[in-house]
């Protein structure tokens, strides 16, 4: 039987186009998906210079810490690494310690603080991010420049001040003027230079924790080869300027050390542990020295798209499997007669099965291998999407990884196998009688297997629709999307009986409308179940998961919008945009809007991000700092446990969903790290029912500063005083945020480019996550109804016999194809629909009530995508064989006569 299905697969090649197409490129995607997956695990250096090359040895902070949880045998811990510089306390003290150690020619203490230049030109648009855990509200940027809007940093540029004699130890070199003498001058490098247009001699405004000053450009410093250090907008002044403007003058990030002529690295790194007083601290050479101010950011983005794509590959893999082992049982049914034929002259069960079996082997070792190389391809393009939307960096590369292609391919042959398993039993149990039967009335279509196939998917959809209300919102979507997956599987196995009702019903508008054609395509369709349901099957998954995936992503963003509408009090906001990246609001900001005439209150939040200790696990999280007293006047904190009054000191309030998911209660001690792995033990003050567009996790501001000095404030609520001119109050705020590279809004502006910043992120996110599959999907569409369309040629040929015409064919498969992709849309919107039930009640129970607009749009796109990809895999081989069959005179040929119909092959 193997020589045989060889045989077959050579010399009847045309047959098996259609499964080799659904699985080559459904390894594709797997491939694809994998690969940028596997990508993101390397968390690869940023490309350029670091801050230390030039360094041979750097001393700093532990910059990592370890949690451990359970106790016994189940014991486990994790690890985590900070995403800022955790700083020496005592600097100088370690720096003298270091000169003194032989071979060190200079020690260097490298300070860092939070430092950019000011520029009169307006804001562009930026992309928002899709990042998780933001950290502070940050200003959604539109079309539309709002009142006091300045230039900043590119989003992935952190700016920072550093003092000049840092600049040797990347190295920085002069390349303009002269360095930077006394508390009036700056030297920029070259990036932040060109985007403020600054010169040598210009005045430029330099905002830092200390305030705004305008300095003398005294140069421009580049290392070689490079306008800066990627990651950084780099403005450095006089040692003494910058330890005076730093928040901490008595920290600082790391002693760098460049050794004398002729010293070994490690072994002056050795002598160096030897000599320091504090053995925590760690005294790294050679790649371990690090920074690459751009490491951080670079492996949070890296991480958020490992989650993004894990939910991707989740995605990609339903939809490659559930349409390949569709595509396969389908060719199988097609070959019925034909396998009855070959029982009929001898041929056993086993050896039915073995041939398919063969068969399927070896089509899906070509087809997998193919859809490994475009897999390659695949990946470059995917990682090109998410680069292009800001979801990942822009020097983010997918290396060919052969462990990836071997699992593609692996799962490629066994989806091959497993597809076409269940088909070749079937196959195998053909009578030969059946090879005379010529009814296109289908026997038994409801299966022992189909019976336990979808009683036990339905049972899960259950359990997963239970589960939901617990889960949290970002659980909720994860849960909605294998839920839909769950209902997908359960209504094919159920199709058998869901098809008949639905096609009856989907084709009384057509009955009514026509005579004859209309009626015989809704007897067609309600004979040939199976044909039917398999060619609904790709329609069904692809508004299902569209579907669900769109109403989730709308419902999430809109409630949240709603959430932002309910409690936001304040009528003027002040933020400064990319908060993430550094830039806020000094205290000297927050003084000159609190003297604003007509403001009543101006209640700070500023924003940084952690790490939240639960019971089982570590979570990443944004943290925001506000004024409590002054708090309640802008905004508006449903709080369901605790009080809001105990909100002082070593205190938290908490949202609902986070302390649920690391299960933390009102009273209790926890654990909190801060971005630059500083450890706080504080008390959970309140649990508020939602975060009001505020960070999940609120400290007391004067709690946050005192143990992250520096932290700004990434937006200001205003709130005027009875009969203010709000007008006048957004204006003269506008003023002084623009001085400060902020922007003012009013409460109408704000609420609606949050709105607008969420429902982009959204899209984003859908194009994203469902782009790759749609677009198989669609090919999936085309190719059964393609091979379905061989089952047409003998009915066809019998309707041109008996006098219809060709337009009366053409309108016979267009109500047919209609009717399939009703049937198709119907159970598709069905299992998102429930899904969307299901979500509803996890995001109410999260806080706020839900909201859920209907993307009416969006799934109206589907499905007439759906629609023209059917009728056109339909008609382009109805017209082939309309043209074939008819002779000059225009007679159609006996169907006896006819050539055999390419029906695909499992």
């Amino acid at each position: 039987m193997v020589s045989l299905a060889l045989s077959t697969l050579r010399a009847r090649w045309a047959l098996f186009a259609g499964t080799f197409l659904a699985l080559a490129l459904g390894v594709a995607l797997i491939a694809a998906t994998g690969q940028v997956l596997d990508a993101t695990r390397g968390r690869s250096q940023p490309g350029g210079p670091g801050r230390y090359d030039a360094a041979a040895v750097v001393v700093r902070a532990g910059q990592s810490f370890t949690v451990g949880f359970g106790s016994g045998d189940g014991a486990y811990d994790e690890r985590r690494t900070a995403t800022s510089p955790h700083r020496l306390g005592d600097a100088r003290r370690i720096a003298d310690a270091v000169r003194a150690v032989p071979g060190v020619r200079r020690a260097v203490v490298d300070r860092s603080l939070p430092a950019w230049v000011v520029t009169g030109r307006a804001v562009g648009p930026s992309r928002p991010s899709v990042s998780s855990g933001s950290s502070a509200p940050s200003a959604p940027s539109d079309s539309s420049a709002p009142s006091g809007s300045s230039d900043r940093p590119a989003p992935s540029a952190r700016p920072v001040g550093h003092g000049w004699s840092s600049a040797a130890l990347t190295p920085f070199r002069l390349t303009r003027g002269h360095p930077p003498v006394g508390d009036g001058e700056v030297v920029l490098a070259a990036a932040p230079a060109e985007r403020a247009g600054a010169a040598v001699g210009d005045k430029v405004a330099v905002v830092t924790p200390r305030g705004r000053q305008r300095m003398t450009v005294a140069g421009i410093a580049a290392p070689p080869g490079t306008d800066g250090v990627p990651g950084e907008a780099t403005v450095f002044f006089a040692d003494d300027t910058a330890q005076r403007l730093s928040a901490d003058p008595d920290r600082a990030d790391a002693v760098a050390v460049l050794a004398a002529p002729g010293t070994s690295a490690t072994a002056l790194a050795g002598r160096i542990r030897v000599a320091l007083p504090d053995p925590s601290l760690t005294v790294a050479a050679g790649p371990a020295k690090g920074g690459h101010p751009a490491a951080a950011s670079r492996a949070a983005a890296l991480g958020d798209v490992a989650t993004l794509l894990a939910v991707m590959a989740v995605i990609a893999g339903f939809v490659a499997v559930f349409v390949v082992s569709g595509t396969f049982a389908f060719a199988i049914a097609r070959r019925r007669r034909e396998l009855a034929l070959l029982r009929t002259v001898g041929a056993t069960p086993r050896q039915v099965r073995r041939m398919i079996m063969a068969e399927s082997g070896l089509l899906g070792a070509v087809a997998s291998a193919a859809g490994c190389g475009l897999g390659i391809f695949g990946g470059r393009l995917l990682a090109g999407v998410l680069s292009s939307f800001g979801m990942a960096p822009e020097d983010f590369e997918v290396p060919v990884s052969p462990a990836v292609l071997l699992i593609s391919f692996l799962a490629g042959l066994g989806v091959a196998l497993l597809g076409v398993f269940a088909a070749s039993r079937r196959a195998a149990k053909v009578r030969p009688a059946e090879s005379l039967r010529d009814a296109a009335v289908e026997t038994r279509v409801m299966t022992t297997g189909r019976w336990i196939t979808g009683s036990l998917f339905l049972a899960v959809a259950v359990l997963l629709m239970v589960m939901l209300p617990g889960a949290g919102s970002d659980g909720a979507v994860v849960i909605s999307m294998l839920l839909t997956e769950i209902l997908v599987v359960a209504m094919v196995a159920f199709a058998p009986l869901l098809v008949p009702p639905l096609a009856r019903a989907a084709t009384l508008p057509s009955a009514a409308l026509t005579r004859v054609t209309g009626a015989l395509a809704g007897d067609h369709v309600r004979a040939a179940v199976r044909t039917t349901a398999s060619a609904a099957a790709p329609i069904l998954v692809t508004v299902a998961v569209a579907g669900s995936l769109i109403g989730v992503t709308r419902a999430s963003a809109a409630t949240t919008v709603a959430d932002d509408r309910a409690h936001l009090r304040a009528d003027v906001v002040v933020a400064a945009p990319e908060g993430g990246t550094g830039i806020g609001l000094p205290a000297a900001a927050l003084r000159e809007l609190s003297a604003v005439p007509g403001v009543r209150t101006v209640s700070p939040v500023d924003g940084t991000s952690g790490f939240l200790v639960g019971s089982r696990y570590v979570m990443s999280s944004g943290i925001g700092a506000v004024d409590p007293a002054r708090l309640a006047g802008v905004l508006r904190l449903d709080v369901v446990r605790g009080s809001l009054g105990a909100l002082r000191g070593d205190a938290v309030a908490v949202t609902k969903p986070v302390a649920g998911q690391l299960g933390w209660k009102a009273g209790d001690d926890v654990e909190v790290y801060l971005a630059d792995a500083t450890k706080v033990r504080v008390k959970v003050a309140a649990v508020i029912g939602s975060s009001a567009g505020l960070p999940a996790v609120l400290f007391p501001r004067d709690t946050l500063v005192r143990h992250a000095p520096g932290t700004m404030a990434g937006a200001a609520y205003l709130s005027p005083a009875p009969g203010a001119d709000r007008t006048a109050v957004t204006a003269a705020a506008g003023k002084i945020a623009a001085a400060y590279g902020a922007a003012a809004y009013d409460r109408d502006d704000w609420l609606a480019q949050r709105a607008s910043a969420t429902q982009e992120e959204g899209r984003i996110l859908v194009l994203v996550l469902l782009g790759m599959s749609l677009l198989y999907t669609g090919i999936a569409i085309a190719n059964t109804l393609v091979m379905a369309a061989g089952e047409r040629v003998e009915a066809i040929t019998l309707l041109r016999r008996l006098g219809a015409t060709r337009g009366q064919v053409l309108r016979t498969v267009v109500w047919e194809t209609l009717t399939v992709v009703a049937v198709g849309g119907t159970l598709g919107v069905l299992a998102g629909g429930v899904t969307l039930l299901g979500t509803s009640r996890a995001l109410s129970a999260s806080g706020e009530p839900a909201e859920f607009p209907v993307p009416w749009q969006e799934m109206g796109t589907v499905l007439a995508g759906c629609l023209l990809v059917a009728l056109s895999a339909a008609l382009v081989p109805t017209l082939f064989h309309l043209r074939s069959s008819d002779d000059p005179a225009g007679n159609a040929k006996a169907p006896g006569r006819r050539d055999p119909a390419a029906t695909g092959v499992g």
